[in-house]
């Protein structure tokens, strides 16, 4: 029979019948939401935690209500545990209108942040990364809050889940990982998982308390969890706890998990939580067999009337397809003074824009390789640490799916995250969590992402194929997030002050060949250009070049050699990729009736795809001969000098086109 020890002995007895009817709730309503999948009276997919009642429940009864909680597609109990409230479970599960993803996801992917529980996605154990930066913001505000990140123990398999409980031991920060081991991944068992007796015993490799407890015992899990949320709670790092249970149906609804030998089911079904817990509440006078039968009945009975009160209410509407994908800004814009001063690189005025909104606004803060005492890759971020310190300037292992997970997790927390990477081409094992996480929280679940993520992009300079990527073709193909490509040092100090006012995330391509071969003066003081607007880098009148970053200057550069013929070139520098200033791609067309897309990225599937397309689409009644696009070859970025030069537009395959297109 379970004990009440430790922890576990300091609970009331409200609060012992409150966890009881919590573990009642989640098996009567997981039940019924699987026996109604089954039936094909629910759509999407259920993935019940029936069985695990016990470790959801008293991990998350240990937190506070200003904690956080960060779980999977298995967590609904958890998540009402935390205080989610049926109602918002079911209009979810029923993809309505008014639950908390308002029909665009379903079922149990959902959080609600005011309640303290973050997005489920379905990418295991993405809420790791992303409660990795709430316990950074936590940290750096000295708030006495937690966090609670749990998943699977399949998905510890990951590199994510590595990554981040490695970078949260190293910052020491105040979070607890909690995994629910039901023996299967899907239908993997333990054995072909992993190699150790427990998964708490790899907390050794991370120099971090491990604990293994019996997940179908509510007081154990209760107990484990709460003095690991006070440790943390003092200042005293992460703890990693197992819960050792059974998943009492499949993987999901569909799956009818025959993979389970029979005589393991018979033994773990035994062990079943609720019985258990039952039986220790009999013994302290708190429950009886005619109490459980009530409890259960009433709890029935309303998961009934809300299932049918949530399948009545409204669907969302077509219109709503389109909104919601960025976050509005809401604050006036600064505007440019006057310019004057001396002449500074890019690489400067990315530098000045940093330092000058750390001091203007306390929430900001840098993450990323080498970015402190070293001052980055590029010497960026040169100086800064020593003048604002290391909960400011955070230097993070290699871990890019952390930076930019914990990026997320400190914005949706109140803090302005500024990820650095060491190049742009090392964003892919990050993307997961920028296109997952960062770019669908706000149309999902109307939760602002103000983060920005920085590095330099592009080739030139001899790096190859993994040092000299022009991403924003691949970026842009994803909703939700802001792609800003600037190509001055004017543009790039007041385009990188406006990323990091900007509600959403804003991913920001720093040309490496522009960080110091040009210099200009720049208005001084505070200003911002706006997001989403192109600017006119030399007017024309015959023909239009669209480009960004490096080509703008290989651009500016063919239009003179074309102005000696008397061809006059207009020049729109599109500055943001998404969104894309189609006003003044428009209009320039319309002007001189001929267009060429000049761009670094390769050409399939890019944006000077999409500009050629829309174009046609648009303003074809204004062409007066076909849209050209100069790019490099679809191939990799080579290393050799003139292999390279090969590869990125020159500026006479610019005048080329020019000149085809003035001859037509």
């Amino acid at each position: 029979m379970i004990q009440a020890t430790s922890h576990a002995a300091e609970l009331s007895e409200a609060q012992l019948v409150a966890m009881h009817e919590l573990m009642v709730t989640g098996r009567l309503l997981e039940t019924r939401l699987h026996n109604m999948y089954r039936a094909g009276r629910l759509r999407g997919a259920v993935y019940p935690g029936v069985g695990q009642e016990a470790a959801q429940v008293g991990f998350a009864f240990a937190l506070e209500p200003d904690d956080v909680f960060g779980g999977t597609h298995r967590d609904l109990l958890a998540q009402i545990t935390k205080g989610v409230t049926l109602e918002e479970t079911l209009l979810n599960f029923f993809g309505k209108a008014a639950g908390p993803t308002s029909g665009r996801d379903g079922n149990s992917h959902f959080g609600v942040m005011d309640k303290g529980t973050l997005m489920v996605v379905s990418p295991l154990p993405d809420a790791y990364p992303v409660a990795v930066g709430c316990a950074m913001a936590f940290d750096q505000r000295n708030e006495s809050r937690v966090v609670m990140a749990d998943c699977g123990e399949g998905a510890t398999a990951t590199g994510t889940w590595h990554e981040a409980v490695n970078t949260a031991s190293i910052l020491n920060l105040p979070i607890v990982f909690t995994v629910q081991n039901n023996q299967f991944a899907y239908s993997t068992p333990n054995d072909r998982e992993f190699g150790v007796s427990y998964l708490a015993h790899r907390a050794d490799g991370y120099g971090i308390p491990g604990v293994v407890v019996d997940g179908n015992d509510v007081l154990e899990c209760y107990a484990a969890a709460r003095e690991a949320v006070d440790r943390a709670r003092d200042g005293q790092g992460p703890t990693l706890i197992e819960a050792i249970t059974f998943r009492h149906f499949g993987h999901a609804a569909h799956d009818a998990a025959d993979y389970v030998a029979a005589e393991d089911r018979e033994a773990w079904m035994a062990k079943d939580p609720i019985p258990r817990f039952e039986e220790f509440l009999i013994s302290r006078g708190l429950l009886d067999a005619e109490s459980a039968q009530a409890i259960g009945e009433r709890i029935e009975q309303k998961i009934r009337k809300t299932i049918e009160w949530a399948q009545e209410q409204e669907d969302p509407t077509p219109d709503m397809v389109m909104t919601g994908v960025f976050a509005e800004r809401t604050t006036p814009l600064t505007p440019p003074a006057e310019i004057g001063g001396d002449e500074i690189t890019m690489l400067d005025a990315i530098a000045a824009a940093l330092e000058e909104e750390m001091v203007r606004d306390e929430r900001v803060f840098l993450l990323g390789q080498d970015i402190g005492a070293y001052g980055g890759a590029f010497k960026v971020t040169n100086g800064l640490y020593e003048k604002f310190g290391s909960r400011r300037v955070v230097d993070m292992p290699i871990a890019e799916s952390t930076i930019i997970g914990a990026a997320v997790g400190a914005a949706l927390q109140g803090q302005i995250p500024v990820a650095e990477l060491q190049y742009t081409d090392f964003i892919y094992p990050g993307l997961d969590q920028l296109v997952s996480e960062a770019a669908k929280y706000h149309w999902k679940g109307g939760r602002s992402v103000p983060m920005v993520v920085r590095g330099p992009s592009g080739a030139g300079l001899r790096g190859g194929p993994y040092h000299s990527i022009s991403p924003e073709g691949m970026l842009a193909h994803h909703p939700g997030i802001k792609i800003v490509v600037p190509s001055t040092p004017t543009t790039a100090k007041g385009l990188l002050i406006a990323a990091m006012r900007d509600p959403n995330p804003v991913v920001f391509l720093e040309h490496k060949k522009l960080y110091r071969s040009i210099k200009e003066a720049i208005p001084q003081g505070d200003y911002e250009l706006p997001l989403g607007v192109a600017r006119i880098a030399r007017g024309g009148d015959d023909v239009t070049i669209v480009s960004w970053g490096a080509m703008v200057h290989a651009s500016v550069e063919a239009a003179d050699l074309l102005a000696a013929e008397g061809i006059s070139v207009e020049i729109v520098d599109l500055l943001t990729i998404s969104p894309l200033d189609w006003e003044t791609v428009f209009a320039s067309v319309a002007k001189t009736s001929r267009l060429v897309v000049v761009q670094e990225d390769v050409p399939f599937a890019s944006v000077s795809s999409e500009v050629a397309a829309r174009v046609a689409e648009e303003v074809f009644w204004d062409l007066d001969a076909p849209v050209l696009r100069v790019t490099p070859p679809h191939t990799h970025i080579p290393f050799a000098a003139i292999l390279e030069d090969a590869f990125v537009p020159q500026v006479g395959d610019i005048v080329s086109a020019v000149q085809q297109l003035s001859a037509t």
